[in-house]
């Protein structure tokens, strides 16, 4: 879980501060919830939309954002691992050796932390007709978190960067230099 300092509202900041701390009766409605007879921390960014289903609020409502500034770079454009790589920058380079090996923990965080999500959800991109899987030279203004933590699916990026206005998005050549 982010530093409190990471999220954007106080409510969340104080839920973050709350995590390691057991609930009792008297929480239940002020950070906590009943679930049958099991008493629950409410996880920042998080509300209950009826009993048993949790929604969570969107990124930038969630946590602080960066000002929104111009970026260009590479986006690789797959369903549940959208990256994005700045340009002047390199892929983060996964580690490839057995997950038990000494080490290996500490360059998989390394990767994971250097890893950028993109989100391109608000602008409609899904109307236009693109390849999934495929790489993309992509030129818009965003907001990047502003704190590392866990985005974009299964929290396997560092950071996220929402698309707030889209420049430019051109495919990159089968094997050549995308830019």
């Amino acid at each position: 879980m982010p530093k409190p300092d990471a999220f954007a509202r106080a409510e969340d900041q104080q839920r973050a501060r709350l995590l390691t701390t057991t609930c009792a009766d008297t929480d239940v409605g002020r950070g906590c919830y009943r679930d049958n007879k099991r008493l629950i921390r409410e996880i920042p960014c998080t509300y209950q939309i009826e009993t048993n289903v949790i929604g969570s609020l969107p990124t930038d409502q969630c946590y602080k954002m960066e000002a929104p500034r111009r970026y260009r770079g590479v986006w690789i454009d797959e369903f549940e691992g959208q990256r994005f790589i700045p340009e002047g920058t390199r892929p983060p380079e996964w580690p490839r050796t057995d997950p038990k090996s000494p080490g290996w923990r500490e360059r998989f965080e390394q990767a994971r932390l250097a890893t950028i999500w993109l989100d391109a959800s608000r602008i409609n991109l899904d109307q236009k007709p693109r390849q999934r899987g495929a790489k993309w030279f992509i030129e818009f203004v965003g907001r990047k978190t502003m704190y590392p933590g866990a985005y974009g699916h299964l929290g396997m990026s560092g950071h996220e960067v929402i698309v707030d206005r889209m420049i430019s998005l051109r495919k990159c050549p089968e094997g050549g230099i995308c830019r």
